[in-house]
């Protein structure tokens, strides 16, 4: 089975997913760290309770908020299970692409790779966007 973990400073990954879970329906297969909150006193253990609770067939790919950041880096120490797939850069068109495309891709690399492109794809400066919409239908 393939599971995802989205993992914040803050509250952040429950957001994540509450977005998610209002726009393609209930998701069995996520978890989240909410890092740093007065609940989560030990990220560690929580990791490590996480990463246990899955099988040696399963893969878990964890979508931390900031590459670099300390929640992200408490990941980066765990990439020599090769289980663990890890993406920085938190946001919901990743998580939707990312989710969409597990159901029909079987190779997980690939799959990350293309949602990567996809979501990087969805991050626009509107009013840039709109001032050459004009220019385009000139020609």
């Amino acid at each position: 089975m393939r599971y995802f973990l989205f993992a914040s400073h803050g509250r952040f990954a429950d957001g994540i997913l509450d977005s998610v879970e209002l726009i393609m329906g209930k998701q069995n297969n996520i978890r989240t760290i909410n890092a740093y909150t007065k609940e989560n006193k030990d990220i560690k253990s929580e990791i490590t309770k996480i990463i246990e609770s899955i099988s040696a067939e399963d893969e878990l790919i964890v979508v931390t908020d900031i590459f670099g950041g300390s929640v992200n880096n408490e990941f980066m120490n765990l990439l020599n299970d090769r289980r663990i797939y890890l993406i920085a850069g938190l946001n919901l068109p990743l998580v939707i692409e990312l989710i969409s495309l597990s159901r029909v891709n079987s190779d997980t690399d690939q799959m990350i790779k293309t949602a990567l492109r996809n979501a990087k794809n969805s991050i626009q400066y509107c009013n840039y966007q709109l001032s050459q919409a004009g220019k385009d239908e000139d020609f």
